[in-house]
């Protein structure tokens, strides 16, 4: 859970993170400096483009002032703007209403106030005048207002006059005002002169004699109109306070989407071992992937990031269609980063390339042989289909660069060039074909010889045609032939075992006889040398007994016919049962037994009495071949999903090398002549091997080690909860 918190955090973070980062670079890229600084302001007056705003309707206020009868300019259109035009005392144009009077800069609403008179402009905001000029050059800089006055630029230079202006008639002095508008006041003053091109002749400044005033409203409101120069009314100063709320707005959201990302991955980061652990799961995914499909995908994204970089270095430009797939850019980048450090050291062996090398070569020999063919040829197919495709797109651009610039006859080259193409695709076809059939009959064959193997019959032979028919059919023979031998091993087992059944009946029947006329002899009264004699008649008797027995039950454990009585047993508490029952002769033996049994039980199926034979055989090997006064050590272990049981002993004398104990008859001490039959270890295997299990004898210098693996029947408790 925690892995995914992390990573969607991570996501979200460094998605918001690049749209606000790359939001503000394309804001400052596409607006400029002096927008960006506007919109860092709080008042609308205090910006670059109200100053811009105010030039400009300066500019057709000083028009007016010289053509009373051009069109209405922008100023004189925007009623959030008061303005009056004065050539000395008489008023040619203005908007103010009735009981509204500029110079005394207090009308309600209105909190920005300029006036020119005699080529300079004093402006006043919120009761304070403001320092225009500064030292008196104008410099062009965001904080300076461009208005006629400066040093270096008059009113002549900020309205670019070269002469008279153009006018059509001098009748009508003051402009019409716009519908909704009360006429201008009517001036107090003496009439003077209407301002014509004649008049203005004679001045050496044709703005000598104007006053203009103008008021700005502290709050725009909008009047009519959907953009600018439509509409009876011009918006100009809503415009601009409407843009800073909008750029506010703006920079708030970006603002905020930067620091919630900056806080997402900062939390990311804190759960950084889950995070490693989502990335790397990621990673896993990534790492299946071919080299050259992630570079394909990843060819589009250099040229879209190329082509960015070019905007920005040589135009200072980014489209708008860039912000869209920024943070895919940013993801697929991050993707790269991710499989570059979690799969670098396998990156060439985890792509198309390699893995047609790998077929080739014949890489892959744990696939059975069929497949490992049908892979072989497959890759062959597709890298010579690949390499077909290449080579058609050269003979294609080939044919298109002679049919434009050579004669005729020698576009017969290209035509050649891809019939041979087209030949060796159809000769490639054919041969991949006949290497499918050729796999799909080995594949017949693999399955007779697994059919063989397991003694079952098999009748899907390759077809007439198939050059592997004869090898089958061979196959087949020798089938035939191993089951009959299997046959005649089986019916000679069979009598063996037969013969030794009889035999040990046989046997069996004087045996008893012996014994029992060898006890009514122990009860009679005989000198003591007869007495000696049938003691010894009575315990050669039972040792032959024993041995027919035994030879009896190694015979039936290897011909598989032993009867088995299968059940669960615990063989921790079976080992301690069989060394209870031995204790008497363990303290007679003065060996001393170490044992190492775990507490958990350790169950195994198999057949108790079996078993437990198994184990009293290999305590009794120990008791008669330990070095007298020596360690013996009992172990049982879980290891994996078996049970090992190991009995240690050193042995009393030297043992052979390359003897396999296991044997029937085989003694650790050749020279010994009573005792043991030699059985003890045979009967040892023979009961492991009908259980399931296999009993290992190994002999380190006089280390005698014998092990008994047995399969658990589930694992116990203690070794799954062990980490």
């Amino acid at each position: 859970m925690k892995c995914t918190v992390s990573f969607l955090a991570f996501v979200l973070g460094l998605t918001l993170t690049v749209l606000a980062a790359g939001f503000a670079l394309f804001y400052t890229l596409n607006q400029g400096p002096r927008q960006m600084w506007d919109n860092l302001q709080s008042d609308y007056q205090q910006t670059h483009s109200f100053r811009s705003e105010v030039r400009y309707y300066l500019e057709g206020y000083l028009e007016r002032y010289l053509n009373p009868n051009m069109e209405l300019t922008a100023g004189e259109r925007d009623r959030n703007v008061l303005y009056e035009i004065r050539d000395g005392q008489e008023l040619l144009s203005s908007n103010i209403r009735e009981g509204q009077d500029l110079t005394s800069r207090n009308v309600v609403g209105y909190n920005f106030y300029l006036e020119y008179r005699s080529g300079k402009v004093s402006l006043w905001k919120d009761g304070k005048e403001l320092d225009v000029y500064g030292d008196g050059v104008f410099r062009d800089t965001w904080d300076q207002w461009e208005l006629p006055g400066y040093d270096n630029l008059d009113t002549a230079a900020f309205l670019n006059y070269v002469g008279d202006y153009p006018v059509e008639g001098t009748d009508t002095a003051i402009a019409t005002p716009l519908p909704g508008l009360a006429p201008a006041a009517e001036s107090t003053a003496a009439p003077a002169e209407t301002v014509t091109p004649e008049s203005q002749a004679g001045r050496s400044d044709p703005w000598a004699g104007c006053t203009i005033r103008m008021a700005v409203a502290e709050t725009p409101v909008y009047y009519g109109g959907t953009a600018a120069y439509t509409g009876s009314y011009y918006n100009g100063m809503y415009w601009q306070a409407d843009s800073l709320r909008g750029a506010h707005l703006a920079l708030s959201i970006v603002g905020g989407a930067l620091l919630a990302g900056i806080a997402l991955l900062v939390w990311s980061l804190l759960w950084r071992r889950w995070l490693g652990m989502a990335w790397a799961a990621i990673g896993r995914v990534t790492g299946r992937i071919w080299l050259e499909f992630k570079l394909l995908l990843l060819l589009p994204l250099l040229v879209y990031l190329a082509t960015t970089l070019a905007q920005l270095i040589f135009a200072r430009y980014l489209s708008s269609n860039w912000f869209f797939f920024l943070p895919l850019a940013v993801w697929v980048l991050v993707g790269y980063a991710n499989d570059f450090v979690r799969n670098r050291g396998r990156l060439l062996r985890q792509s198309f390339c390699a893995w047609a090398v790998g077929c080739l070569r014949g890489d892959g020999l744990d696939l059975p042989l069929p497949k490992s063919l049908q892979r072989e040829s497959f890759a062959a197919l597709i890298v010579s289909l690949i390499l077909a495709a290449g080579a058609a797109l050269l003979d294609l651009w080939l044919l298109s660069y002679m049919w434009r610039y050579t004669s005729f006859p020698t576009l017969f080259l290209p035509f050649l060039l891809g019939l041979l193409g087209v030949v060796f695709l159809v000769f490639l076809v054919l041969h991949w074909k006949r290497q499918r059939a050729l796999a799909a009959d080995l594949g017949r064959l693999s399955g007779q010889i697994e059919a063989v193997r397991r003694g079952r019959e098999w009748t899907d032979l390759p077809g007439e045609e198939s050059g592997l028919r004869p090898l089958a059919l061979g196959l087949r023979d020798i089938d035939s032939g191993l089951q009959e031998a299997v046959e005649a091993r089986t019916r000679s087992q069979r009598m063996k075992v037969e013969l030794i059944t009889n035999v040990s009946h046989d046997l069996k029947t004087p045996l008893t006889s012996i014994l029992s006329y060898a006890e009514l002899l122990s009860q009679e009264e005989l000198p003591p040398q007869a007495r000696d004699y049938v003691t010894i008649l009575n315990e050669k008797a039972l040792r032959l007994k024993t041995m027919v027995q035994e030879v009896f039950e190694v015979s039936k454990a290897a011909s598989g016919e032993l009867a088995m009585h299968w059940e669960d047993l615990d063989l921790a508490k079976l080992l301690r049962q069989t060394l209870a029952d031995q204790a008497e002769p363990i303290a007679q033996s003065g060996l001393t037994f170490r044992t190492e049994l775990p507490q958990d039980p350790v169950p195994v199926r198999a057949d108790g009495d079996r078993l437990y034979r198994v184990f009293q055989n290999l305590i009794q090997n120990a008791l008669k071949y330990a070095l007298e006064g020596s360690r013996v050590y009992i172990s049982l272990t879980v290891r994996e999903k078996e049970a090992v049981a190991r009995v240690q002993n050193t042995s009393r004398e030297e043992l052979p090398q390359g003897v396999d104990f296991t044997e029937r008859f085989v003694r650790g001490d050749p020279s010994r002549t009573d005792g043991g039959s030699g059985l003890g270890l045979a009967i040892a295997a023979s009961f492991t091997q009908a259980c399931g299990g296999e009993l290992e004898i190994v002999t380190d210098a006089d280390l005698f080690t014998a092990q008994v693996r047995l399969p658990l029947l589930q694992a116990p408790a203690a070794e799954e909860t062990a980490p």
